[in-house]
């Protein structure tokens, strides 16, 4: 056997293009004598640079070397088949320029007009992550090729890929599942702060922002300190009629976003806080102090 795997590894390195790294070779073989394959081939960065099937078409300069080398590879891979001392109807083939040693898998699944494509697609998926003609999807087919939890679990996901082909609210939804807890809250953080910037005067050391849950009825107190003794020189709070309206809507625009931050909370299955105190600094420093209970 390892005669006409080495002649089949052989002729596959003399027909790689220059920045080759790793080839990926399928190939089937029946007991009625038909035999195929194809190919795929990986860059150092992990791209496919080149995918093939075995069949004779070429039109370029090197047809004629290219057709008698995937003519020749079929010819061993029947060869291989014969000399086979336990029966197999696919296999696999990979070789890397670590090592150039072929690395070979062989199954005995059954090989038909109806199932030897479900191999393959099934090789394909579980190494490049595409499933191939979709329009072609059986689960049916499926579920009687892929037997035990791996199987099942790819079917799911290869199911899944073709229901949502064309639903991007899906991948919107994905999208937010992933992103992290502490970018979204650090969004929240700047959209305070910024606020705060716009009730703060020139000689402004820190401010600091209470807010206190209070059963479904939020509410927000700013205290702004001075530099020289850190003494209070500003008090805010929401609707007070001796201020300017444009202090009212800052106050209120700092409880929607705490409020917004307590909902960022709990999407992410954190316990929600009750009471807040956010200092913000001069020099754009922020902590927090969080609170939890009812209130």
């Amino acid at each position: 056997m390892n005669i006409y795997i080495n002649k089949i590894r052989d002729i596959l390195v003399d027909l790689m293009p220059k920045h080759w790294y790793k080839i990926y070779l399928y190939f089937e073989c029946s007991e009625l004598g038909s035999t195929s394959g194809c190919y795929y081939i990986k860059t150092p960065g992990g791209s496919i640079i080149q995918y093939g099937e075995f069949i004779y078409n070429f039109s370029d300069e090197n047809s004629e070397r290219i057709k008698q080398g995937m003519y020749d590879i079929l010819t061993n891979v029947r060869l291989l088949h014969e000399a086979s001392i336990e029966k197999w109807t696919w296999g696999t083939m990979y070789i890397s320029r670590d090592d150039y040693e072929p690395h070979c898998e062989f199954h005995n699944d059954i090989v038909s007009e109806d199932y030897w494509l479900q191999n393959r697609y099934k090789w394909e998926y579980q190494n490049f992550g595409v499933l191939a003609r979709e329009d072609e999807f059986d689960s049916h087919v499926y579920k009687e090729m892929l037997k035990g939890p791996r199987g099942v679990l790819l079917l799911e996901d290869m199911e899944s890929r073709v229901l949502a082909k064309n639903y991007t609210a899906i991948d919107k939804v994905f999208k937010l599942k992933h992103k992290s807890l502490e970018s979204e809250l650090e969004k929240h953080y700047n959209k305070v702060a910024k606020s705060i910037y716009k009730l703060t005067p020139l000689n402004w050391h820190r401010a600091k922002l209470h807010f206190d849950m209070n059963v479904n009825n939020p509410s927000v107190e700013l205290l702004v300190y001075k530099t020289e003794d850190d003494s209070c020189i500003t008090k805010y709070v929401e609707n007070n009629d001796k201020e300017p309206a444009i202090i009212s809507e800052v106050m209120y625009d700092l409880k929607n976003e705490v409020v917004a931050m307590i909902e960022t909370f709990k999407f992410y299955n954190q316990n929600p806080f009750s009471g807040l105190v956010y200092t913000l600094t001069s020099n754009g420093e922020v902590s927090l102090e969080l609170t939890y209970g009812d209130k």
